[in-house]
C-alpha cells in the first residue's frame, strides 16, 4: 500500500491469521502499536521508511514466527528491547537509521539463525557485546555511525560466514 498517512490502527491487532504485515515507504507518524504483538503468525514486519516515533513495543518480542523485522528509516526513539531477543526465527533484524539510545541488548546473542543485523546511524552506546559471537549465519553486521566504545569483542572471529563487518564511526579501541 502506498501513500498511506496517519497512524497504524490499533486493530491491525485482531487480524491474528495474518503472515505478512508491509507498510512500508509511507507517510505514517505515531507510535508502532503494541497490538501488533497479538500478529503471532507475522513471518515479516516490514515498516521502514515512514516517520514512527516512540518506542520499539516490548510485545514485538511475541511474534516469535518472524523471520523479517525492519523497522529502519523513522524516528524510533529509546532502546532496543531485549524481548527481541526471543524471536528466535528471525533472520533480519533491521533497526537503523532511526535515534536508538542505549546499549545492545545481550539477548540479541540468541537470535542464532540472523543473517542480517543492522544497527547502524542510531545513538547506540556501551560496547559490542561478546554474545554477538553465536550468531554464526550472520553475513553482515553493521553497527557504524553509532557511540560505541571499547574493543571489538574477539568473539566476532567465530563469525565466519561474515562478509561484511562495518564499524566505523564509533569509539572503539
Amino acid at each position: 500500500l502506498k501513500n498511506l498517512q496517519g497512524r497504524i490502527p490499533d486493530d491491525l491487532g485482531l487480524l491474528t491469521a495474518l503472515t505478512f504485515l508491509r507498510l512500508s515507504e509511507n507517510e505514517l507518524m505515531a507510535m508502532i502499536p503494541p497490538s501488533l504483538g497479538r500478529l503471532t503468525a507475522l513471518k515479516a514486519l516490514a515498516l521502514y521508511n515512514n516517520t514512527l516515533n516512540g518506542t520499539i513495543p516490548d510485545d514485538l518480542g511475541f511474534l516469535t514466527e518472524l523471520t523479517y523485522l525492519g523497522l529502519n528509516g523513522n524516528a524510533l526513539t529509546g532502546t532496543i528491547p531485549s524481548s527481541l531477543g526471543q524471536l528466535t526465527a528471525l533472520r533480519a533484524l533491521v533497526l537503523y537509521l532511526n535515534e536508538l539510545r542505549g546499549t545492545i541488548p545481550d539477548d540479541l546473542g540468541r537470535l542464532t539463525d540472523l543473517d542480517y543485523l543492522g544497527l547502524n546511524e542510531n545513538a547506540l552506546t556501551g560496547a559490542i557485546p561478546s554474545s554477538l559471537g553465536r550468531l554464526t549465519a550472520l553475513t553482515l553486521l553493521r553497527v557504524d555511525n553509532n557511540f560505541l566504545t571499547g574493543t571489538i569483542p574477539s568473539s566476532l572471529g567465530q563469525l565466519t560466514a561474515l562478509g561484511s563487518l562495518v564499524l566505523d564511526s564509533n569509539v572503539l579501541n
